[in-house]
């Protein structure tokens, strides 16, 4: 079990390059907060992996609607529209809250 008492069946080693203005900031942080500097890149970069997807999915959703507009010309009542909003505030407000934490 890892710090979150979150079971780990598998950790795999990532090498990357970045900056050493990142990398230097990361290490400052991981010392503040008293954890390995993987740990704190996972748990900073999680929450923006999964809100980079679901703005992906939401574009791919706005696209295909709007594709099928132009092809068709039928449109999706108000409440159709207003429905994938919502799902996408939804979305949106827990990948928000998972940042806070």
């Amino acid at each position: 079990m890892n710090s979150d008492n979150r079971e780990v069946d598998m950790t795999r080693q990532l090498n990357l390059r970045v900056e050493d203005e990142f990398a230097e900031k990361l290490e400052r942080l991981s010392k503040k907060m008293g954890r390995p500097m993987a740990a704190v890149l996972e748990a900073i970069g999680t929450p923006a992996i999964e809100a980079a997807e679901a703005d992906i999915e939401f574009e791919a959703e706005a696209l295909a609607a709007w594709e099928e507009y132009e092809l068709t010309g039928i449109c999706d009542a108000s409440a159709t529209l207003d429905e994938l909003f919502d799902q996408a505030l939804v979305r949106a407000k827990a990948v928000a809250e998972k940042q806070r934490g």
